[in-house]
Parts: structure tokens; C-alpha cells; sequence
């Protein structure tokens, strides 16, 4: 029962995300911030940075299905928070297109490289992981996306600054 629920708390959330961000597309809207591989982004919760992008014909044995290729990304999360966060996966999306369809969710960690599905990031502490996306093979432009959305102190849902890190893969 607790994995069944789990998984729809997940369901959930990603069903929340994917709404928010495919609103957002790959443009930034108020109070958002684009840039390239190597920036770092200071979102209100933590630093991140995308640290190199790359396309694969395979990651550690996986293969993408026939039309699409992979996109292997590592990115650096360091908290500036004040305290342990949660972390996901599903933090972040690669987008591409202008299309409600143009995005994807990582592939789920199989490795111990990989961005853990959850995971807690301790104060302080910085973590860099892959991320693994597979994407339709003729797509060259991305974005890495974040959108900041929390709980205020009222306890009402709010959405704060979008982050896009914009990069070119062959």
C-alpha cells in the first residue's frame, strides 16, 4: 500500500509539473533567467548548473527507442537553502520545440551516476549527477528547465521564477 501511494503521490506531481512547465514552453516568463551550459542558476531554494550536454548513441547498455537519440547532461546542485531539501528527478525537464509534446522527464536512475528518482541534498552540500533524456533524434536546441513552486508560510501553492539553461547538441 505505501508503494501504491507513493507512486500516486509521484503521478501526482509529475502530472502538476508537466502542466506548469509545457505553460512556460522555452520561454521565460516573469522573473525568469536563460542562459547556457557552465551558468549557474540561484533559484530561491538552491544553485544548479548545467556542467556539460552531450548526445549518445548508448548510456552505461541503454539504447533509445528507433527515432530518438540520447541526451546525457551533468548537472551540479549545491544547497544554499538553510536546511536538508527534498530532492527529485523531476525538478527539472528538458524542452525542445514550441510543441505541448516538446519535453521530457529524465529516465529513471539505474546507475549510481545518475539523479536517484529522490534524493535529500544536505545544507551546504553540493551534488553532481547524470541526467538522462531521450528525445526525437532530429532535435539540436534544448533548454534544461526549473520552475521554482513551494508552499508560503499561509500554506497557500505558489509559483516563483522559471530557469532555463539553453544549450545545442548534435
Amino acid at each position: 500500500m505505501k508503494t501504491f501511494l507513493k507512486k500516486c503521490s509521484v503521478v501526482l506531481a509529475v502530472l502538476m509539473l508537466a502542466l506548469a512547465f509545457a505553460a512556460c514552453s522555452n520561454n521565460t516568463q516573469g522573473g525568469g533567467t536563460d542562459g547556457d551550459i557552465g551558468r549557474t542558476f540561484d533559484t530561491m531554494f538552491f544553485d544548479y548548473t548545467v556542467v556539460s550536454a552531450e548526445s549518445a548513441t548508448e548510456y552505461d547498455g541503454y539504447t533509445p527507442a528507433d527515432g530518438n537519440k540520447l541526451i546525457v547532461l551533468s548537472v551540479s546542485v549545491k544547497n544554499d537553502f538553510g536546511s536538508t531539501l527534498p530532492m527529485y528527478d523531476t525538478d527539472f525537464q528538458l524542452q525542445w520545440g514550441s510543441g505541448d509534446d516538446d519535453w521530457a522527464w529524465n529516465v529513471d536512475a539505474f546507475n549510481d551516476k545518475m539523479m536517484p528518482l529522490e534524493w535529500k541534498l544536505e545544507d551546504k552540500k553540493t551534488a553532481t549527477y547524470d541526467m538522462l533524456y531521450e528525445v526525437p533524434a532530429d532535435q539540436t536546441e534544448f533548454s534544461l528547465v526549473y520552475l521554482e513552486e513551494y508552499t508560503d508560510a499561509s500554506g497557500n501553492d505558489k509559483t516563483g521564477d522559471f530557469y532555463s539553461a539553453n544549450f545545442t547538441v548534435e
